[in-house]
């Protein structure tokens, strides 16, 4: 299973989405900076704590990540079915659903590395950058690292699975503009702020839910794999 997830990730070369998701974080981390700054300057307070500073942060790589997840599922699953490749593929003696194992766990492993690295690096950088100029009134503690760590670990999970979702929608017209498009919808719906900055995503049973999911319809796509190219 190794040696078909390191191969997949040879074939399309995705080594170059990394440098993608540190330019994705660099912009993330600008923007955060400029909404708390462009606030100092009318002398606002944009953000009152780190607990809101992190979720802001969360906020944006999971967004972010889950759409660079669909992405991925384009490139790997969808457009091999788009372009007719699939069935060449699958004339290759590896197991097709060990083939697709692969390159689902490479989506699901990008995206819950990427959401954990992000908000870890995102989190430091913006700390060091608020000693210099003040933008947070309150103390970091050993307490808010710890709530908002186990915070991203579990968005981290649940968001590697819900990204998956989009995988049925660009499977019944084998189109990658319908699987970008839905994963782009999933996200801004479980990540929009309402009030008091109520998210849908911090429910941890919803978030679960949609994760469970996620991995249902990656499974049925695995169970039914046998017979695609006699189908479509």
């Amino acid at each position: 299973m190794i040696k078909l997830i390191k191969l997949e990730i040879k074939k399309y070369k995705l080594k170059r989405y990394i440098k993608t998701s540190i330019i994705a974080n660099f912009i993330i981390l600008a923007f955060i900076i400029f909404i708390n700054y462009t606030s100092k300057f009318e002398n606002e307070i944009a953000m009152e704590s780190y607990s809101r500073v992190f979720m802001a942060i969360d906020t944006f790589v999971t967004v972010t990540f889950i759409i660079f997840a669909s992405v991925l599922i384009s490139r790997l699953v969808i457009g091999e079915y788009k372009d007719k490749t699939i069935t060449t593929l699958f004339m290759y003696p590896i197991d097709r659903k060990k083939l697709l194992v692969a390159k689902l766990s490479i989506v699901v492993i990008f995206t819950f590395t990427t959401i954990i690295i992000s908000n870890l690096f995102l989190g430091i950088s913006f700390y060091f950058f608020d000693q210099l100029v003040h933008f947070i009134p309150e103390e970091l503690t050993i307490n808010i690292i710890i709530k908002n760590s186990v915070n991203i670990i579990i968005h981290a999970f649940t968001s590697s699975f819900i990204s998956l979702i989009s995988l049925y929608f660009g499977m019944r017209k084998k189109s990658s503009a319908s699987t970008i498009i839905s994963a782009s919808i999933i996200a801004s719906i479980i990540c929009s702020n309402g009030n008091s900055g109520f998210q849908l995503n911090s429910i941890v049973s919803v978030s679960l839910s949609l994760a469970t999911i996620g991995a249902f319809i990656s499974y049925m796509c695995i169970r039914n794999i046998e017979h695609v190219d006699i189908t479509n």
